[in-house]
């Protein structure tokens, strides 16, 4: 969950689509590259503002400590650019460790073309930050072709608002054509693929397999686009493929966040919902409370598919929302029995919406349905069945 809440009082700009500060087209045939090491010797070469770590091909670096960027523009990808397994890979080695690289804080920091490993099958869980621990009071930052993988907290990739006022929020980053990973495990030490609190940032055409808290989780978020992804649930089971249900850190403030034409596929694992909008699809809540509404946001284009979807597209806790033109090719399963405050939800479907607490513009698929506590309704299979 986010620390600090940020109030917006305007509509945020759109965002911007290209990092500030680009990755070179290819490297010099000349570049020197660091062979191998520890963070240590990455931390080495990133000292003034501009600095580039050029990471040779194939190079493995145990990490006993994180990866730290320390000034604005800073770069670390792999020579040559390589997509497939010639990544360097940062790999945590130490016991006590959760995160292995951290960028918050600095403008226009660029990660790219590595393999981040949290080593989470060797390790095991460990509470504390994001395996990548983006964002933060910084704008521009890229993080782009960077496969992160088996995470040992909570999040593979979190990108944080930022600190609290009057520094900056974090603004206009870019997440593309990442592979993350699978991420966490079933038996309550769950794990985010990407955690998304940045504002006007674009999250696109990333490959998201096996994460098992959320997919993409939005925190707010507001003016940000979230497109073209793809979350698929092979071994682990998913409990949402992307979450539309946190308050915080911005009130509520879902405000030109746009989730479109990505594909969730419960292929061969539970995903618990698919598409989840409003607070209370995620939890039981008093049936007065306070905090309970967001507002705002934009669902529009998106797919859900596979054999092993339970609820679809849930929505309870919004207003002033649009969901148009989804489509549902997901087969429905599960039986609800848990209640919230003696009332157990309805069965699964693909378009469900409480329509006392879900005030927008909603496509005519969508049934009035009772979705309070949805998350957690069906008790066979259960996450870790």
């Amino acid at each position: 969950m986010s620390a600090c809440n940020l109030p917006l009082d305007d509509a945020p700009p759109p965002p911007t689509l290209e990092p500030a500060t680009p990755i070179p087209a290819s490297p010099a045939p000349e570049e020197d590259c660091i062979e191998s090491g520890d963070q240590k010797t990455i931390n080495a070469a990133l000292r003034n503002e501009g600095d580039v770590a050029v990471l040779c091909q194939g190079a493995v670096f145990e990490l006993t400590g994180s990866v730290i960027f320390s000034a604005a523009g800073q770069q670390i990808y792999t020579a040559g650019f390589p997509t497939d397994d010639r990544r360097a890979t940062l790999r945590i080695a130490y016991p006590t460790l959760a995160t292995a690289v951290i960028m918050r804080d600095f403008d226009n920091a660029v990660l790219s073309h590595v393999i981040v490993d949290g080593n989470r099958p060797e390790l095991g869980y460990r509470s504390g930050d994001a395996l990548v621990y983006a964002g933060g009071s910084s704008s521009g930052q890229t993080i782009r072709f960077t496969k992160i993988t088996e995470p040992r907290s909570w999040s593979a990739l979190h990108l944080i608002q930022g600190h609290p006022s009057p520094n900056p929020p974090c603004t206009n980053a870019l997440v593309e054509n990442n592979e993350i990973g699978p991420a966490g495990s079933s038996n309550e030490t769950w794990a985010d693929g990407i955690s998304l609190a940045c504002t006007n940032t674009t999250v696109r055409d990333n490959l998201i397999v096996d994460a098992t808290d959320g997919g993409i989780v939005i925190f707010g978020a507001p003016g940000s686009i979230i497109e073209g992804n793809t979350i698929r649930a092979e071994t682990r089971t998913l409990l949402g493929g992307i979450n539309m249900v946190d308050y915080n850190p911005y009130d509520g403030n879902y405000s030109g966040t746009i989730v479109r034409n990505n594909i969730i596929d419960a292929a061969s694992a539970v995903i618990r919902i698919g598409l989840v909008m409003g607070t209370r699809v995620w939890g039981c809540l008093p049936a007065v409370a306070e905090n309970d509404t967001l507002y705002g946001g934009t669902v529009t284009g998106n797919t859900l598919r596979g054999a092993n979807m339970q609820y679809g597209f849930a929505v309870d806790g919004v207003r002033e929302w649009t969901a148009l033109d989804n489509i549902d090719e997901s087969t429905h399963i599960g039986n609800p029995s848990v209640d919230c405050r003696g009332r157990v939800a309805s069965a699964p479907a693909g378009f469900q919406y409480y329509p006392q607490r879900a005030e927008g513009n909603f496509q005519p698929e969508f049934v009035n349905s009772y979705v309070e506590l949805a998350l957690w309704a069906i008790v066979s299979p259960r996450p870790g069945e």
